[in-house]
């Protein structure tokens, strides 16, 4: 993991607040190394209260700083998870 120079955070929003977020965490998860990999690392993911019970996920996400890496295409990867209402990147960082 010592090549990743980049984090980016995905949040991800819940199709509604009965989805089991356990069960969609490992989905995603799954999404992350079956599509890419290993291309991409996964850092940590934290629940944030929206409103009414629903609970987004952001999905701290380890990337380069180098041609063919870029954080769309893991949202639009997360956006194909069953229960995933929307995936949009919020911020991208360097470490």
């Amino acid at each position: 993991m010592s090549d990743f120079n980049l984090v980016g955070i995905i949040k991800v929003m819940p199709t509604d607040p009965e989805v089991n977020l356990d069960e969609l965490e490992a989905a995603l998860k799954k999404t992350l190394e079956e599509k890419f990999g290993g291309k991409y690392g996964l850092s940590k993911i934290d629940r944030e209260p929206i409103a009414f019970g629903l609970v987004a996920l952001k999905i701290y996400v380890l990337g380069k700083d180098a041609e063919g890496y870029s954080f769309d295409e893991v949202t639009d990867a997360f956006r194909e998870v069953e229960s995933v209402e929307s995936a949009e990147v919020e911020t991208v960082s360097r470490f």
